[in-house]
């Protein structure tokens, strides 16, 4: 069994406009949490059952957040990408354990729905997006 760190090998790509190509954010990153796959569980027991019965149901839209450092570059760093894109729908990716071949890959289109700068006195300027998956999401490898 392998572990990763985060902030080791993961690559994280956004586009910077809807429709546009994916650029790496990776550098900013410091967390994703709340990203995976889950299916509603549809009750299927009949009368008959002694036990309670279930089969998967459609795939639930994912909620996550992303957290890092601010940086406001034109059209790289992610207060260019994110401050406009609020409302949006842009296509993302996430390789946690980097992009050698075999490794796990999520794809999938997301829309922002919030995006917030906050720092405390004195510390470090950083940034939260929050992000709601669109469809289906492709968990792969690389």
């Amino acid at each position: 069994m392998s572990i990763f760190r985060v902030g080791g090998n993961s690559v994280v790509r956004i586009d910077a406009s809807a429709g546009g190509t994916l650029t790496a954010i990776t550098t900013y990153v410091k967390e994703i949490d709340g990203l995976g796959r889950e299916f509603d569980a549809l009750d299927s027991t009949a009368l008959s059952d002694t036990a309670e019965r279930v089969i998967p149901g459609i795939e639930k839209s994912q909620e996550f957040s992303i957290r890092g450092a601010f940086d406001d570059t034109a059209t790289t760093g992610p207060d260019a990408i994110f401050s406009t894109a609020v409302g949006t729908l842009l296509s993302f990716e996430w390789n946690p354990a980097g992009t050698v071949a075999g490794r796990r890959k999520f794809n999938m289109e997301v829309l922002v729905t919030s995006y917030k700068v906050s720092a405390p006195l004195r510390g470090e300027v950083s940034f939260e997006v929050s992000l709601k998956q669109d469809g289906s999401a492709t968990v792969g490898t690389n």
